[in-house]
């Protein structure tokens, strides 16, 4: 912590009871329908004065971390266990898988030039979308050679206007999930924002971070090889629907895995290695007393 965020925790921890925080905390995110982001958090616990202070979502975060209750999602976002969002069973939940290509990385400069999205549900495919984005952006080189896409192939295409209401009407209340949805969520985001268009109330789930949990061992988790190694179909790499399907087969391998665990729930997911290391504990402790008798 900066000195100035040590200062501003010092002040809580010495005028207020951080229990009261927490109880708050607890309370509010209960009652909502999809995880809140931090900000959020600060502005009903702080008032709308400090919310926006990063010292303030500084201890948000750390008020949340050190409490077992509380469940950050993917995309940096908070739960509660017991909310009926991280209870439904994930044969239940549907998945919203999405892949985007664009003219680059820097969301506010770049934008989308083509768009897929594959729903889950009950362990299937039950629908599919995809689309070319027009874009009066130049398509640099190096994103034309590694997609395929140029600007003529963008002609006659819808724009993201024109998607934005059937988008969001294949992710609201559902779980988006993307392969690294540091990239993908964000940026959807932003394009609705700028459109004045309410964002779609969605629960993040990263592929690229399940593969580190359930697959620790693997040498690489890049999206072809994760592909490659499950036998998951990924035809034409770096386009949107075939991204977006070889993605829906990672998340499928994961509800494979999960099963074998016994993980049941949405909530579940959040918590691997936290249920897999109890669970572990629990055998050795079992062991040791088998031993002991």
């Amino acid at each position: 912590m900066t000195p100035s965020i040590r200062l501003w925790y010092s002040y809580i921890m010495i005028s207020s009871d951080l229990n009261e925080f927490r109880v708050e905390a607890h309370e509010f995110l209960l009652g909502q329908q999809k995880p809140l982001p931090t900000a959020a958090i600060a502005r009903r616990l702080f008032g709308a004065r400090r919310h926006e202070m990063p010292e303030t979502q500084v201890v948000v975060r750390a008020l949340l971390a050190d409490d077992p209750r509380f469940v950050e999602t993917h995309d940096h976002c908070w739960t509660v266990l017991g909310s009926p969002l991280l209870r439904k069973p994930l044969k239940e939940a549907t998945f919203s898988v999405v892949d985007l290509e664009t003219t680059g990385s820097v969301i506010g400069v770049d934008e989308i030039i083509e768009i897929g999205l594959i729903q889950v549900r009950g362990g299937k495919i039950v629908e599919r979308f995809e689309s070319l984005v027009w874009s009066d952006r130049a398509i640099p080189p190096w994103v034309a050679r590694l997609t395929g896409i140029g600007n003529a192939d963008l002609e006659g295409a819808p724009t993201f206007s024109d998607l934005a209401e059937t988008v969001v009407d294949l992710l609201e209340g559902n779980v988006f999930v993307a392969h690294d949805i540091r990239f993908d969520l964000p940026f959807l985001r932003w394009e609705f924002a700028r459109r004045g268009i309410g964002r779609p109330a969605v629960t993040g789930l990263c592929t690229l971070q399940l593969s580190r949990q359930f697959w620790p061992d693997l040498g690489s988790r890049s999206l072809p090889d994760l592909a490659e190694h499950f036998g998951v179909i990924h035809d034409n790499p770096h386009r949107a629907a075939a991204d977006a399907a070889a993605t829906a087969g990672v998340l499928l391998q994961v509800f494979k895995e999960a099963d074998e665990l016994g993980l049941v729930d949405l909530g579940d997911l959040y918590r691997v290695e936290e249920i897999t290391a109890a669970r572990a504990t629990d055998e050795d402790s079992l062991a040791s007393r088998a031993a002991e008798s």
